[in-house]
């Protein structure tokens, strides 16, 4: 009897480290998918981003959620915190880049009228 509550404990320890690992492999897949969008965002010109900005943002709004989805059942987010700050951070600037642009565009529009 004692073997088996043994056997079983360990069954049970050994599911319940590898869910959670699973958890973390894809929290790792979701952050890295994140981390390359936005990787991928940035390098394009301003004015290509700027003429494709609302799908740009849906699909940012996409990865966020699911992002945070991921993330929040996780214990300990420390590993994954610096790469979305960093990657956020970048997006950020970006977006603030082609907020300007567009200001600026809208304003050339609206002299030649």
């Amino acid at each position: 009897m004692k073997n088996a509550i043994l056997l079983f404990g360990f069954f049970f320890l050994f599911t319940f480290t590898s869910c959670k690992s699973e958890q973390e492999k894809k929290a790792e897949l979701v952050t890295n998918r994140y981390v390359r969008f936005i990787d991928s965002v940035t390098q394009k010109t301003t004015a290509d981003a700027a003429a494709n900005w609302s799908t740009i943002e849906k699909y940012f709004e996409k990865q966020s959620t699911e992002l945070n989805s991921t993330i929040d059942d996780l214990e300990d987010t420390a590993d994954f915190d610096a790469k979305i700050d960093s990657a956020t951070a970048k997006y950020e600037a970006f977006r603030h880049s082609i907020w300007q642009q567009k200001g600026i565009l809208k304003g050339a529009n609206l002299s030649e009228k």
